[in-house]
Parts: C-alpha cells; sequence; structure tokens
C-alpha cells in the first residue's frame, strides 16, 4: 500500500494539485489498530482527468465507479486506491459532508499535514461516535448503523446528539436502498466478536424498525422449558453462536472450516450468526397459554415464514436467505430426535438428513447454541451434557449418510446398465442403494452389485 500511495503522491507533485488521504486508513492508523482498513480513499483538488491520464501512463489501470461525481479506482499491481475529485471548494467543506467527525480527518499527502476541522482525533481518543453536523443522520439514514458498526467494532458510544439524530431518524431507514441496508446491517454482525449486536440495536430502538416482533418477544417465552423471555434467549443463542465460531465453546464433529463460504461479500459464520438470533421469532405468533401451560407449537416453521420476509425486506442474496430460513425451520429436529428416543435410530436420521442435506452441519450448531442458552441459566438435571453427546453422535452418523450418498460404487450410468431403470425410476434406485448403504444393509460394491441384479426392471 505504502508503494502506490508514493506513487500518486510523485505524480501529484509533477501535475499540481493537492491530495488527501481520508476514511478508514487514517481511522484505523491514529486508533493504531492491528487490523488497518483495506480500503484507500484518496482525495484529490485539482485537474482530476490529467491525473487520471498520468496514473494510467505510468501503469495504473483506471475504472470508473461514479461518473457522476468523478470518483474512480486506480490498481498497480496488487494495490487499489479509490479517488474522488474534491467535494466544495475546500478539504474542510468535502470533510464537512460526511458522517462522523472520526471519518472526517484527512491527512495531505504532499506535506504530511493531518487535517482535523470537527475534532476527530479527540473524539477518538475519547471513544466518542459525533455526527458532523445536524443533518448527517437526517440525510442518509443508512448511517445509522454505520454509526452502530464503528460502536460494536471500536467499543465506542455514542454522544447525546447522535443518540437524538438517531432516534429522531430511524423510522426511515427502510426507505433508503436495500443493498445499502444489507452491507451495513451484516457489517455489523461481521465485526460484533461477543455477540452484542442485538442487544446494541435495541437500545434506542433500532432493532424493531429492521426486524418483526422484538417487542412482543420480550414478553412471551418463559415456560417449563425456558426461564428467560424469547427475546433474552434469541440474545443468548447469537452470544453462543459467536462463542462457537471463535472456539470459546466446540461440539466434536463440526468442521469450522464449513463458515467460510463467502455469499455476496460475507462469510457464512455471519448469515449463521443471523440465524442464530432469529430462530425464535416465530414464538410469539405460535404462543399458547391454556390453563396455565405455555406452548409455541409450530414456532419454528413460523419463524421460516417470518424470516423469509425479513431478509426479502433487508435484501439477502437468495442462497443466504435459503441458508438462514433452513436453519431456523429446523432447529428444533435435533432436540425431537432426542426426545424421541426411536429404536429404528438410523431411520429417523436418514429422513433428517435426506431433507436438509447440506445445512445439517449447520442445524446441529445451531442446536447446541439453542440448547446451551437455555441450558446456561438453568439446568438441574444435566441435560445439556445428554444433548451434546445426541449431537455429537448425530455428526458421526452424519458422516456416513454422506459416505454413503457419495459412494463410487454405484452411479446412474451402473443403474441403467444393470436394471434397464428409466427417468425417475433411476433416481428412485440410486436413493433406495444409498439407503441401504447408510442402514448397512449393503456394505461393498459386490453387496451393491448383488441387489441392482436382483431388483432388475
Amino acid at each position: 500500500m505504502v508503494n502506490i500511495i508514493e506513487n500518486i503522491k510523485k505524480v501529484v507533485k509533477e501535475i499540481g494539485g493537492d491530495v488527501y488521504i481520508v476514511g478508514g486508513y487514517i481511522r484505523d492508523r491514529l486508533l493504531n489498530n492491528k487490523e488497518i482498513s483495506k480500503d484507500l480513499d484518496l482525495i484529490y483538488d485539482g485537474d482530476i482527468k490529467l491525473l487520471k491520464d498520468k496514473l494510467i501512463l505510468d501503469g495504473f489501470h483506471i475504472i470508473t465507479l461514479k461518473d457522476e461525481k468523478q470518483i474512480y479506482r486506480a490498481m498497480l499491481n496488487d494495490n487499489t486506491v479509490d479517488i474522488a475529485l474534491i467535494n466544495g471548494d475546500s478539504i474542510e467543506e468535502d470533510l464537512g459532508k460526511r458522517d462522523f467527525t472520526i471519518n472526517s480527518i484527512a491527512l495531505k499527502l504532499i506535506d504530511n499535514k493531518i487535517i482535523d476541522p470537527f475534532n476527530g482525533r479527540r473524539h477518538l481518543n475519547s471513544k466518542l461516535i459525533h455526527p458532523v453536523s445536524e443533518n448527517s443522520i437526517r440525510d442518509d439514514n443508512v448511517r445509522i448503523l454505520r454509526a452502530y458498526r464503528f460502536a460494536i467494532k471500536y467499543g465506542m458510544h455514542f454522544s447525546k446528539e447522535c443518540e437524538k439524530q438517531i432516534i429522531d431518524n430511524k423510522e426511515s431507514i427502510m426507505r433508503f436502498p436495500k443493498e445499502r441496508i444489507f452491507n451495513e446491517f451484516m457489517g455489523i454482525i461481521k465485526c460484533d466478536k461477543f455477540g452484542r449486536a442485538f442487544e446494541e440495536l435495541d437500545t434506542l430502538g433500532v432493532l424493531k424498525i429492521l426486524l418483526p416482533y422484538i417487542e412482543e418477544l420480550k414478553t412471551v417465552g418463559k415456560c417449563k422449558y425456558h426461564i428467560e423471555d424469547a427475546f433474552t434467549h434469541m440474545n443468548l443463542a447469537y452470544k453462543n453462536s459467536k462463542a462457537v465460531l471463535n472456539g470459546e465453546l466446540s461440539i466434536e464433529g463440526l468442521d469450522l472450516n464449513i463458515f467460510d463460504k463467502d455469499v455476496a461479500g460475507f462469510l457464512m459464520k455471519e448469515y449463521f450468526s443471523f440465524a442464530a438470533f432469529c430462530h425464535d421469532i416465530g414464538k410469539f405468533v405460535c404462543y399458547k397459554n391454556k390453563d396455565g401451560r405455555v406452548s409455541f407449537i409450530g414456532h419454528d416453521k413460523e419463524g421460516a415464514k417470518i424470516i423469509f420476509d425479513v431478509c426479502n425486506k433487508l435484501g439477502f442474496p437468495k442462497e443466504a436467505k435459503k441458508f438462514i430460513c433452513n436453519l431456523t425451520e429446523a432447529h428444533m429436529y435435533p432436540l425431537g430426535l432426542c426426545k424421541n428416543n426411536v429404536k429404528n435410530y438410523k431411520k429417523s436420521f436418514y429422513k433428517f438428513f435426506l431433507r436438509y442435506n447440506k445445512y445439517i452441519q449447520f442445524i446441529l450448531a445451531l442446536s447446541f447454541c439453542d440448547m446451551h442458552a437455555t441450558k446456561m441459566l438453568y439446568d438441574p438435571n444435566n441435560e445439556e451434557k445428554t444433548f451434546k453427546s445426541f449431537l455429537e453422535k448425530l455428526y458421526e452418523e452424519y458422516k456416513e449418510f454422506q459416505n454413503s450418498i457419495n459412494s463410487n460404487w454405484v452411479d446412474g450410468k451402473l443403474v441403467i446398465e444393470i436394471t434397464g431403470a428409466e427417468g425417475e425410476d433411476i433416481k428412485k434406485v440410486l436413493n433406495d442403494v444409498y439407503k441401504k448403504l447408510y442402514y448397512k444393509e449393503l456394505n461393498n460394491k459386490e453387496d451393491v452389485l448383488k441387489y441392482l441384479n436382483k431388483i432388475k426392471l
């Protein structure tokens, strides 16, 4: 990154004008963060077309990000920097149009001078998030979510003016583009190491703008299984998800690498944590109290419907939406299997595995977070230990299931060749073979071939 800065500095010295580093890079350097922002933003006060042309001659690749605002991306080797034409007549005017004072600090490259007209450095030192102006949040309500992201990421707090602007403008957040809301919302979950996000978002009433039934969930949930309300329980499950992901809580058989897949700029671990919070969102709708006996039958299925609408509202990508809905829908399934204690458990397991195949490991992890959230408060019969052992058995069984359906002993071509099956019958025969392999009724390729010859159509 230093090389690209020096190259741009050299070009500006040749052609004239002033160039400034702004944004997250400066903020992180001043905070002495170990993780410096990879996004380098420059402001140029001069002839930006001339700067572009000169950078191209010097080997930079330039692409246009926003033509009307003259914002460009300059790339050299593996380094990238965004360059924008100054917004106003001076750098001070440009900084005055930004969101928070901690982001309204500039470094003038030519003489290495800090420009801080809004006391951003002082606010960084005092861990204060303060709007640059009285219109900062009113002009862009999505900045509310950004304020929470900074508060959680850096352990900061809001000024009274910031709180006032959040309260006054929170109702209008959803009028802004879904893409921006999604990115800021998921950014909060991403930087939340200790599971505080939803409690923090609730303090000034922002969470209930984003998610339904938040206030109602605080009034239900206590029953013979729970001593806490549903909202408290959901927060505990969310905290547990963070503890699982960072290794503080563990469950044998869970491969943490499954959480590293990227979907639309965020990892499965972020979507998993969101699902952990939302898993009981259907409880208020399904609340029943009959003669003092409280129940929430069907809250898993109802919750999946609610979360489907939430994901659409917040602009979640299709793959992430499907993931979160499946986890919400199935989070009670492992507990049901454990309580049923059926003799022919492989039959029940196979049905579960076949239905939720690629989500199984995530569902089991969420079920663990859910159970731990309940039993960490009250577990007189040590039921958590029993259920955790059961989940670990399910992980082992799922590996056997995977080995069965991924067996290289049989495929559609072999089924056609031996049995003469066609169309849907091919899939039916294959599934039958996979099931028998999992049940240990078939144990090797020879057994498979004998079985296929036996059922010739």
